[in-house]
């Protein structure tokens, strides 16, 4: 068993290394033909005209410079891949920006992976490093970095929050990190709140008046601007994993109002199974990792890469959780709505109820950190 198991690291350390150089050798099309465009795209806007950061019109004319007249063959609304991220994005993607998009773009996709192994990293501590292959030479992973996306950086956050969990001010400041993306983490403030856990809100408080003074600097309408905005991609024909994402079935007129119930029903659910490991911080904060994506009103395939992170964090989870995880992945990415959302609410479903441990399929390990 040990020889399969040094066999098997060995085998995911390859892969893990090929994810990092990928991004050195992929074609400029493959750059082109991830997020990093959209990202680009708002960080060149926020520096030259910080007015019409969220003005479809003005990013499709931007875009188009970005990507040197080339159209993406991305999925896109009103032909370009949009900017929808919050406003404070445009300021990590500025200086990737200023870069080009060619070199630019494979710096940042780098920059993600690197900010995901150090969360990944500081997640498991003090368990052995190796813990974190499992996830990062996983599928979910190859999703993400060839679109190029965030979850990477709302890893580190997340895991930096847990080494630091008996700091609970300088913990809720690590979170800031996760507001790059803050419908992935509607269930942790949540049960944030819930606990009472007034220190850690204070600081994840602090961190976001931060971000949005900066934004509010250059121009104090982007909040609003943002929630708009959003609803764009949002929509029947996208490859949505979440469980609010049949809300879009419903007619035109009433589906803002599905999807908030449907978000807000798989948000009580989570927070029940979550409250079953309250004592302990491992399986606890796997539940809400997870479920973030399952409760968001807007998660794509990219986003499971924070179920891998909510499974290496639980530290129980057994080969064939990852190959369930992998292959839900892989098809999630692949194929057309609504099988992304069938796909994705089982298997972030089957992550959540294992990690309450309503289903135990293998001896327990040791007793994991405690919340307190």
């Amino acid at each position: 068993m040990t020889r399969w198991r040094w066999r098997g690291s060995v085998a995911m350390l390859a892969v893990a290394v090929g994810f990092v150089i990928y991004p050195l050798v992929e074609s400029q099309n493959d750059v082109i033909n991830s997020d990093w465009p959209a990202f680009a795209t708002g960080a060149r806007i926020l520096v030259s005209d910080p007015g019409h950061l969220y003005d479809f019109d003005v990013q499709r004319r931007v875009e188009l410079q970005v990507t040197g007249g080339r159209t993406l063959i991305t999925l896109g609304i009103n032909g370009i891949l949009p900017f929808v991220a919050p406003a404070w994005v445009g300021f990590f993607a500025v200086p990737f920006e200023l870069l080009g998009t060619n070199l630019g773009g494979r710096l940042w996709i780098l920059f993600g992976l690197a900010c995901l192994a150090i969360g990944l990293y500081l997640a498991v501590r003090p368990r052995s490093p190796s813990a974190i292959l499992p996830a990062f030479a996983s599928v979910p992973t190859a999703v993400l970095l060839l679109n190029a996306q965030l979850d990477g950086i709302v890893a580190l956050g997340i895991g930096a929050a847990i080494s630091l969990w008996s700091r609970p001010f300088v913990a809720g400041l690590c979170l800031g990190l996760t507001l790059l993306k803050p419908q992935l983490v509607l269930p942790l403030g949540a049960a944030l709140l819930v606990t009472r856990r007034w220190r850690v809100l204070g600081g994840w408080a602090a961190s976001g008046l931060l971000l949005w003074g900066a934004a509010a600097l250059l121009n104090p309408r982007w909040v609003l601007q943002w929630l708009p905005a959003l609803n764009g991609p949002v929509r029947p024909g996208s490859r949505e994993v979440d469980f609010a994402h049949f809300g879009t079935a419903f007619p035109a007129s009433v589906q803002g109002y599905a999807v908030a119930i449907l978000s807000l029903v798989a948000l009580v659910a989570l927070l029940a199974l979550a409250g079953r490991r309250r004592a302990e911080l491992w399986p606890a904060a796997a539940i809400l990792v997870a479920g973030g994506v399952l409760v968001a009103p807007h998660a794509l395939p990219t986003d499971l890469v924070l179920v891998a992170v909510a499974l290496t964090i639980w530290g129980e989870a057994q080969w064939y959780d990852w190959l369930l995880l992998s292959v839900g992945a892989a098809i999630a990415a692949l194929t057309p709505a609504p099988v992304p959302a069938v796909v994705g609410v089982l298997v972030i479903g089957w992550v959540c109820v294992r990690a309450s441990g309503v289903v135990t399929l293998s001896p327990r390990a040791p007793a994991p950190m405690s919340v307190g």
